[in-house]
């Protein structure tokens, strides 16, 4: 079924809406359906703990290294870590929060709610809380450069011109 034109729509729209988003526009959505559930929402926060850290991040929506060796942490964690003292967490109530991250409840975390609230702070003004991820898309049969920001904003601009069709 999954594989029929009318299995992919059913399939695919429960995998583009069927998950709780505070997003205030669908274009994260379209993003999410690319790079995975809540991957705007993460990226946005890695923008936030870069700016608080200092160090760059790759802003992929990524929270944890899965599969490394010896599971050591990623460079979120790690960046997470730096400000461990200022956000008064241990190394493991950060691993916990961040293990949270596919999850909608992850923007009620200690770690969320404070990094946010210093990062606003020290750049004296409202931070977003979902941002396109960068990935860029890579596979043999991509033969430009894509990304998951291109998909995105070319999904956003097909909705667009759907709604302004509608009656």
């Amino acid at each position: 079924e999954v594989f029929t034109r009318r299995g992919g729509l059913y399939f695919g729209i429960a995998h583009l809406l069927d998950y709780p988003t505070s997003y205030e526009q669908p274009i994260y959505r379209f993003a999410d359906f690319n790079a995975g559930h809540y991957a705007s929402r993460n990226a946005a926060f890695q923008s936030a703990l870069s700016l608080l850290s200092g160090i760059p991040l790759a802003l992929d929506g990524d929270l944890l290294r899965i599969g490394g060796e010896d599971d050591k942490p990623g460079q979120t964690e790690l960046a997470a870590r730096v400000l461990a003292k200022r956000l008064n967490m241990s190394n493991g109530d950060i691993h916990d929060d961040l293990q949270r991250g596919g999850a909608a409840n992850f923007e009620r975390t200690a770690l969320y709610e404070q990094l946010f609230e210093r990062a606003e702070q020290a750049e004296g003004r409202p931070l977003p809380r979902a941002m396109l991820p960068q990935i860029l898309l890579k596979s043999p049969k991509i033969s430009r450069k894509l990304s998951t920001d291109w998909f995105a904003k070319r999904v956003d601009e097909r909705y667009k011109r759907c709604l302004l069709r509608a009656p």
